[in-house]
């Protein structure tokens, strides 16, 4: 009878897993919403050396920052930061056309200029004493919008054309390379025109400008569906339910993160670089960064707490990697996959982590994430110093405590089960 009941919730874990993994699957191979993740996921390394430029920087203790500014150390780091996080929006345009021709299998070159071009003429000049210049405020986060949308319609329409064989024709004596050159003048006209024209029709109505219509159109709504805590709450646990049918959380809705909480992620990061106030609590960097040491919990549990050899073995093998943000070790090898038992703790700490993170921030303790961006496998603790000061090193602490009071009676009852398998093992040796 039991194997009967086994069978049948096997059935029904294997078609929520299914369904979960359709959603997942739809919303990665979305084409323009893996454009966008993949545009983004290429910005690490602008990201990455504008992050280690604001931090050294912001440094002014034992004389450093002093020291910094003699040797012109600081004129330097605000140079790397103008041209990194202060023209973000070039670079999300350029990356967004790049990939999306790419992903179309169309030769990249053409259509990564005439989408960088797109976002270009989508923007507004500025004037003054008759000076017409491209300001930094449209160029940085706050442009990032409009950089996705140039990037994407204008590579798209340009493909769009060229497809259609919208294109000047050129004898067949003339070289390939010159014939490629002709080809891609009149789509680049064409989207040209179209962009031209949407500024044009932009320009004239109640919001005057791009950005300011993008803003109220659409970057205030998601600013909005994604800045609560519950939101917040909602997302990590959703990551760990899925993770449960064994589904990667983080890379199934990461085009979500990105398209909600990456350009306030960015916004900080650009204040933070000019020494102003960070102007967003709730970041790609809030998100995934608080969700608590869950499996190093888990792993210290498992060592210093249970009795079953099983446990012990998982705790030792998974504790360094744990340390480091890598939880595939505890996930599988315990397994909290497809572990009914440990479901609750699974979703559940997370959502207390990011809620104990909130609340040590509008409480006034805890400062806004600088925005700061650390790679994958960065040590705990040490990240949370990095992006929110010594009081993200007591954070994560909390964090870390909160998880395992969570996790210690589901962690008991796993062990009693585990120790009651290990029994039932070692007396059917002994009998043999």
């Amino acid at each position: 009878m039991s194997n009967v009941v086994k069978k049948m919730n096997q059935k029904k874990y294997d078609k929520i897993k299914q369904a979960f993994a359709m959603t997942a699957g739809k919303m990665a191979s979305n084409l323009y919403m893996r454009t966008i993740s993949e545009a983004m996921m290429g910005m690490m390394p602008i990201m990455m050396i504008s992050s280690v430029a604001s931090l050294l920087n912001a440094i002014n203790f034992w004389g450093i920052k002093p020291f910094f500014q003699s040797i012109g150390l600081t004129k330097l780091f605000e140079q790397i930061n103008a041209m990194t996080i202060s023209i973000v929006a070039v670079y999300v345009a350029i990356l967004i056309s790049y990939k999306l021709a790419i992903n179309l299998k169309h030769d990249p070159l053409n259509a990564t200029i005439v989408g960088t071009l797109s976002f270009f003429i989508l923007s507004n000049l500025s004037v003054e004493d008759k000076t017409q210049f491209l300001n930094l405020v449209d160029l940085g986060s706050a442009g990032i919008f409009v950089a996705m949308i140039g990037g994407l319609l204008g590579t798209r329409l340009y493909i769009f054309f060229m497809e259609k064989k919208l294109t000047i024709k050129m004898p067949d004596s003339v070289p390939p390379v010159v014939q490629k050159t002709f080809e891609s003048i009149l789509p680049g006209i064409l989207v040209a025109t179209v962009m031209g024209g949407i500024f044009l029709l932009v320009s004239l109505s109640s919001q005057a400008s791009m950005i300011n219509l993008i803003n109220t159109l659409l970057q205030k709504p998601l600013l909005s569906l994604g800045s609560n805590i519950f939101a917040a709450m909602f997302i990590v646990t959703f990551i760990e339910l899925i993770w449960f049918f064994g589904i990667h959380g983080v890379l199934a809705i990461y085009p979500v993160l990105m398209m909600v909480y990456q350009q306030p992620q960015m916004a900080n990061l650009e204040a933070y670089s000019a020494g102003q106030a960070l102007p967003f609590l709730f970041t790609t960097g809030f998100i995934l960064n608080n969700r608590g040491a869950r499996s190093f919990a888990v792993a210290l549990l498992a060592i210093f707490k249970c009795k079953s050899e099983q446990l012990k073995s998982v705790g030792k093998l998974s504790v360094i990697p744990s340390m480091f943000g890598i939880s595939e070790p505890v996930k599988f090898g315990l397994p909290q996959i497809m572990n009914i038992r440990m479901l609750i703790p699974l979703m559940l700490t997370p959502a207390v982590s990011v809620f104990s993170a909130w609340l040590l921030t509008i409480i006034g303790f805890l400062p806004y994430q600088n925005g700061v961006n650390l790679p994958t496998g960065f040590p705990i603790i040490f990240g949370g110093f990095l992006t929110n000061g010594w009081q993200g090193i007591v954070a994560q602490l909390v964090q870390l405590i909160l998880c395992v009071l969570i996790y210690i009676p589901f962690m008991k009852s796993q062990d009693l089960a585990y120790l009651e398998e290990e029994k039932a093992v070692f007396e059917t040796k002994n009998k043999q």
